[in-house]
């Protein structure tokens, strides 16, 4: 696994300082993720034995911390508790709820002859809350914001030497110093940044988890593929199946778990995998989904139900997705002067937007009309 997660980082492009921050904070909320996950534990958790020993296997499985972060002591813990609060302080703000709500979750204490002070309360990092001033909640702030939130915390593990497996061990013991001052607060601080953890890190992040539960679809599965799983997890599953499987049907050779050559991401043609995604993606009509097409039009979170049982040409269609896509996520699609991407792991991430947003209104269509 501790390969697999490594080769699946340095292919999405991710720079050090992102990989670093990144597996720290893997780290630090592991024990969040198992509890909050979409893969399905519940036979690894039947009896409080058979949990404690399923906890330790996946907490284990990148690399066994001391967790004693006094074995860490290069480190300045405060950095990661500033990054942490301004992390969670700037959620609430694009997401338009009081950042004093964040302070009521944390566990207060009198200090001397101060009034209650929360514990976990830290300074916010201003130039970092400055950048998101105005913004509002969408897939591309978020995930912007969490990159930056991994590359600032990463710095510091740069700067003191730390390679990947140190910053994963680091993590975990910052969690276990945490807790002991107040492991509510310590838990919802980092439950609040994995609940908004991007299709990407949430793919990521779910790879100790699949490694324990599900090794073999860990081992089948291309990071397009477990990245299109955490966009639509928790999607009605009429709707993802037929998507899924054709899906399986495009990017993989038949019979095999091999990634089709012509999608090999790193082969930077971003404008023509854009048009061979869409393209690839509106044949879910010549499938037999058709016949459920009830299903998809009473679909409750269409981005553009204006295009229910429409009679549209080619472009105008793609066109649509394209604007909806912007309005809906906040992401640009490629386009000859601008490289709109952070990394390749950011263009991935909105293949798989685009070609569920694609498979999901050509069903609802009444019929694509071939332009002239």
């Amino acid at each position: 696994m501790y390969d697999r997660l490594n080769a699946d980082l340095n292919y999405c492009g991710l720079s050090p300082e992102i990989q670093k921050g990144f597996l720290f904070y893997l780290g630090a909320s592991i024990n969040i993720g198992i509890n909050e996950s979409p893969v399905d534990l519940s036979k690894y958790m039947s009896t409080p034995e058979l949990q404690k020993e399923s906890y330790l296997k996946i907490i284990n499985a990148y690399s066994q911390s001391t967790g004693n972060f006094s074995d860490f002591g290069e480190l300045n813990d405060s950095v990661f508790s500033e990054m942490i609060y301004t992390c969670n302080s700037i959620l609430f703000q694009i997401s338009g709820v009081d950042t004093n709500e964040i302070d009521n979750k944390l566990r207060s204490v009198t200090i001397g002859k101060s009034n209650l002070q929360p514990l976990l309360k830290s300074d916010v990092d201003e130039d970092l809350q400055q950048k998101y001033t105005n913004q509002k909640w969408n897939l591309n702030v978020c995930h912007n914001l969490i990159e930056d939130f991994f590359f600032k915390m990463g710095e510091h593990l740069n700067k003191t030497g730390y390679d990947n497996r140190k910053s994963y061990e680091a993590g975990y013991a910052y969690f276990c110093m945490q807790t002991i001052m107040d492991i509510n607060g310590t838990r919802f601080l980092l439950s609040t940044i994995y609940n908004s953890l991007s299709p990407l890190y949430k793919a990521f992040f779910s790879y100790p988890i699949l490694n324990f539960a599900y090794q073999d679809a860990l081992k089948a599965n291309h990071i397009f593929s477990n990245t299109l799983q955490m966009f639509y997890a928790g999607i009605n599953p009429s709707i993802i199946k037929p998507i899924h499987r054709l899906h399986q049907l495009l990017f993989y050779i038949p019979n095999s778990s091999d990634f089709r050559l012509k999608w090999d991401f790193e082969i930077r043609n971003d404008i023509e995998k854009q048009s061979m995604i869409f393209l690839n993606a509106i044949s879910i009509r010549d499938t037999n989904i058709m016949s459920s097409k009830n299903e998809f039009l009473e679909f409750d979170d269409l981005m553009c139900p204006e295009l229910k049982n429409a009679v549209i040409g080619r472009d105008e269609f793609y066109n649509y997705i394209q604007k909806g896509i912007i309005e809906k996520y906040g992401i640009r699609p490629a386009g000859k002067d601008i490289d709109v991407w952070n990394n390749l792991g950011d263009l991935i991430q909105y293949f798989c937007v685009l070609f569920y947003e694609t498979c999901l209104h050509a069903v609802v269509l009444e019929k694509i009309k071939i332009d002239d």
